[in-house]
C-alpha cells in the first residue's frame, strides 16, 4: 500500500527541490476578496463567471459551455448563458437528481436519481432517454479510459450498510461490483491508466473530524475479480474532513477534489498530485461546493496557478436555502509584470513591478536583451505543477534578482537606474514562488519602455 500522505504535511515538503534559489520563509497563503457569488480564488485563479441555476438541478457541462441539466423532473439542454435550448424529456414524477455525467463523445448523456435509484441514458443531440438500470442510491460516475464503461458509486445496501462501486456497461445498462467499502457514498475518478480514485466517508453524524482519505485501485486490481475493499487500496491524501466530488486533469494527470464538511465547513478545492502531494488550494467557499468538472485547452498550459488561461474548472456551490445555486468557473490568473521609468533619452530610476503574485511568496526577476523576445513564448517542462512560459529561451536570460518579497496585495517591485542607452532594451520577466520559495510559474513579460 502506497503511503498516506495527511493535509498537516508542509505544502511544500518535496517540491522544494525545483526551486530556482534556495531560502525558507514562512508562508502565507492569502485568499483574495470573491470575484462573484461565493467562490474566493486562491492565489493564481480568478472567478471569471458565475452562472445561476435557476434552482436546485444537477448538470453536466459540454465543451461550448453549455449543459446538460436534471431538477428531477425534466432533462433539458442549456446553454452557457443559461437558456434553454431544448427540452430532452421529461419524468411523470418528481425524484431527487443525483448527477448527470455528459459522455466524452457528447452525444449521450447518463443521468441518476436516487428516490427510486434509476439510471437514464439522455440522448443530448436528439432528446429522449431510456431507463438503463436501477442502482439505489447512485451518488456519482466516472467514465473509464473505455468509452463503453464507467463506474458508479451507489449505496445499494441502503443507509449505514456501506458503499458499493461497480462497473457499468453503458450500453447495455449491466453492472458488475468492483468494491464495498464502509461509510455513505464518496466520490469517483478515473486516471488516464485506468486507475480509480476514491474518497472514503466516515459514519456517523457528526462524523469524526479528518477521518475521510483519498485512495486509488490500481487498473490491474479492477480486472483482477475478486471484491475489493479499503485495504486493498493505496491512502494518497489522509486527514479529509470530507468531500463531495472529485476529477481528473488528463493533460497534467492531477486531481481536483471537493473538502467539505457537513458540519459547517470551511469548504475548499484542492490539487493534488498523482502521488499524493497536496500541491494547491485552488479555492475556497463559506458555502458547500460540489460538482468539479474541468475543460483543458488546447495548448500547453495546465490547470494550475500562475498558467497562462487556457484551461478552466467549473463549480457548484450552494447555500441549500434556494437562494444560491450557481456555476462558478474558475481559470489560472497569471501575474502581470509592468515597467515605469525614465523616458526615451533620458537616465533615472526605473521600477518593474509584478502584480498578482502570491501574497507572502517571492519573486526573481529575470532579465534578457528585448531582441530575444519571441513571437510566441518558449514552454519547458521543469517538473512544477505545470510548464514554464518565459518570453525567451531560458539560455537568454542573463541574470535575475534575488528572491524579493510579495506584499499581502501580491505586488513585488524591483527598482533600478537606468541609463538612456538602455531604454527599450530590456525584457523583464518575474520566476513566481510561494512562502516555501517553491516555485510556480512565471508572470508576463515587459520591455522597458
Amino acid at each position: 500500500m502506497g503511503h498516506p500522505k495527511t493535509l498537516a504535511n508542509p505544502l511544500a515538503r518535496t517540491l522544494a527541490r525545483h526551486s530556482l534559489v534556495l531560502g525558507t520563509a514562512a508562508s502565507a497563503l492569502l485568499l483574495v476578496p470573491p470575484a462573484l457569488g461565493q467562490i474566493e480564488p486562491g492565489p493564481g485563479f480568478d472567478v471569471t463567471a458565475a452562472l445561476d441555476l435557476a434552482g436546485d438541478r444537477a448538470y453536466g457541462t459540454l465543451g461550448d459551455g453549455s449543459y446538460v441539466s436534471f431538477d428531477g423532473l425534466a432533462f433539458e439542454l442549456y446553454d452557457a448563458d443559461g437558456s434553454l435550448l431544448k427540452t430532452l424529456g421529461n419524468l411523470p414524477a418528481f425524484v431527487f437528481p443525483s448527477f448527470v455525467a455528459v459522455h466524452p463523445s457528447e452525444t449521450f448523456a447518463l443521468v441518476g436519481e436516487s428516490s427510486n435509484g434509476d439510471l437514464f441514458r439522455v440522448d443530448v443531440v436528439n432528446g429522449g432517454f431510456t431507463t438503463l438500470t436501477s442502482l439505489t442510491f447512485n451518488y456519482d460516475l466516472a467514465w473509464d479510459t473505455q468509452p463503453n464503461l464507467a463506474y458508479v458509486s451507489a449505496a445499494l445496501g441502503g443507509f449505514g450498510a456501506g458503499n458499493d462501486v461497480l462497473r457499468l456497461h453503458v450500453d447495455t445498462g449491466q453492472t458488475q461490483p468492483i468494491a464495498h467499502v464502509d461509510g455513505p457514498s464518496g466520490p469517483l475518478a478515473v486516471d488516464g491508466d485506468g486507475n480509480l480514485h476514491y474518497v472514503t466517508l466516515a459514519d456517523g453524524f457528526p462524523p469524526p473530524p479528518n477521518a475521510s482519505e483519498l485512495v486509488v485501485w490500481t487498473d490491474a486490481q479492477l480486472d483482477a475479480g475478486p471484491l475489493l475493499s479499503e485495504a486493498d487500496a493505496s491512502v494518497l491524501l489522509a486527514g479529509l474532513e470530507g468531500s463531495s466530488s472529485l476529477a481528473h486533469d488528463p493533460q497534467s494527470g492531477h486531481l481536483f477534489l471537493t473538502e467539505t464538511s457537513i458540519v459547517g465547513g470551511p469548504h475548499r478545492v484542492l490539487q493534488v498530485a498523482p502521488d499524493g502531494e497536496l500541491l494547491d488550494e485552488v479555492a475556497f467557499s463559506p458555502t458547500w461546493i460540489s460538482n468539479l468538472e474541468i475543460q483543458s485547452g488546447a495548448g500547453p498550459a495546465t490547470l494550475a496557478a500562475q498558467q497562462p488561461a487556457d484551461a478552466r474548472l467549473f463549480v457548484q456551490n450552494t447555500d441549500f436555502a434556494g437562494s444560491l445555486r450557481e456555476r462558478a468557473v474558475l481559470e489560472p490568473a497569471r501575474a502581470l509584470a509592468t515597467f515605469s521609468g525614465p523616458p526615451a533619452g533620458q537616465s533615472g530610476q526605473a521600477t518593474v513591478t509584478v502584480q498578482g503574485a502570491e501574497p507572502g511568496g517571492f519573486v526573481s526577476v529575470m532579465l534578457a536583451r528585448s531582441t530575444e523576445e519571441l513571437p510566441d513564448e518558449d514552454v519547458t517542462w521543469v517538473g512544477w505543477n505545470g510548464p514554464l512560459f518565459t518570453a525567451a529561451h531560458l539560455k537568454a536570460y542573463l541574470r535575475r534578482t534575488p528572491p524579493l518579497p510579495v506584499d499581502a496585495a501580491g505586488n513585488a517591485n524591483f527598482t533600478y537606474y537606468q541609463s538612456a542607452a538602455h531604454h527599450g532594451q530590456f525584457l523583464w520577466q518575474a520566476i513566481l514562488f510561494d512562502g516555501s520559495v517553491r516555485p510556480l510559474g512565471s508572470s508576463t513579460h515587459v520591455i522597458n519602455l
